[in-house]
């Protein structure tokens, strides 16, 4: 119960982070001005769902405590934050 309400909330974040570096522009300046690998990360939406779910992950894990189960969440939540974004 813990662990989806959890991944709930890190999808959510992880969605507002995406939405937010596309409208800043930031997105697009990676695609134009980025090297290859970093071109096709920031075209993915998936990817950049990932990546955003798992930073969030680990910043609220590192202050909120230990507890490893946590480390599942961007599995669970990349899903959801890339139908919202």
């Amino acid at each position: 119960n813990g662990l989806l309400v959890y991944s709930v909330i890190v999808a959510l974040v992880a969605a507002f982070v995406v939405v937010l570096l596309k409208k800043w522009g930031v997105v697009e300046y990676m695609l134009v001005h980025g090297d290859r690998f970093t071109s096709q990360l920031f075209s993915c939406d998936f990817c950049m769902s990932w990546w955003a779910s798992v930073l969030v992950m680990l910043l609220s894990v590192s202050f909120v405590g230990d507890n490893v189960v946590y480390m599942l969440a961007p599995v669970l939540a990349t899903p959801i934050a890339r139908y919202l974004v």
